[in-house]
């Protein structure tokens, strides 16, 4: 359990995959593969054998590189909560664990952008891939599932450790920071996260990961209570889940 790492891949224009490892043994899991040529040639520099492909969900741009990955691969165990291509799978759902030689996941059941979409939790290394349930300063559309169906699946995110290092699968997170800040009223929390991303972009060229207790505070879409959230949400006497219809509505249309 000791020393894993997560090694981000840039895919397609936006999207991210994850690989982890660890130092100890040359196994390794992919988390939302969209282009295998480019983890292909990540695994083969580390000197890295696929033994998991793990799917948050079935849209294309997080499980087109599963074909190309297992003709290098074949012997990697897919775990997915829908089937993928007619392929043998361990199909996963909500309090499902997945256990590989490096870790354990606990499986989340998180629809609203899709209705298979799961959350993979590892609690020992405090390690949280949403796929595209969360984003930061945001939250995935609402594609396949209902407003209460994402609302639901965001509190249950909302209630993991605030420890968590979360991953998601795309980079909007400046496209969200330009929403809030045209939404609401400017505050420090905002304006400090914003320093935060501005120096992530320029130090990494990515703003994610980012941690789950810093993201409780800033982003109203997963916590209807933060500070620019309950001030908004009073003077409009918005329910919880009445507020969040109101800001994907308007993020929809932004």
């Amino acid at each position: 359990m000791k020393d894993i790492k997560v090694e981000i891949i840039n895919q397609l224009s936006d999207n991210y995959s994850y690989l982890i490892f660890n130092n100890s043994n040359s196994s390794s899991i992919i988390v939302d593969p969209a282009e295998d040529k480019k983890i292909i040639q990540v695994l083969k520099k580390n000197k890295l054998k696929l033994e998991y492909i793990l799917i948050t969900h079935h849209h294309h741009d997080h499980t087109s590189g599963v074909l190309g990955l297992l003709k290098e691969y074949p012997d990697a165990n897919i775990y997915s909560p829908s089937e993928l291509f007619s392929l043998t799978i361990n199909k996963i759902a909500d309090g499902y664990k997945i256990k590989t030689s490096l870790n354990e996941f606990q499986v989340f059941s998180t629809p609203g952008h899709t209705l298979d979409h799961v959350a993979l939790c590892d609690t020992k290394n405090n390690l949280l891939f949403v796929g595209d349930v969360l984003f930061r300063l945001g939250c995935g559309r609402v594609f396949e599932g209902t407003i209460e169906q994402m609302h639901n699946s965001l509190n249950k995110i909302l209630n993991l450790s605030d420890d968590m290092t979360v991953y998601c699968g795309h980079e909007y997170t400046l496209n969200n920071l330009k929403f809030l800040e045209h939404l609401f009223v400017q505050n420090d929390i905002l304006a400090n996260t914003k320093k935060q991303i501005l120096r992530d972009l320029k130090l990494k060229n990515k703003s994610i990961p980012f941690i789950l207790g810093d993201e409780k505070k800033s982003n109203p879409f997963l916590n209807p209570e933060c500070e620019m959230a309950s001030e908004f949400k009073k003077s409009n006497n918005y329910s919880n889940l009445e507020f969040f219809r109101y800001l994907r509505e308007k993020k929809d249309n932004f």
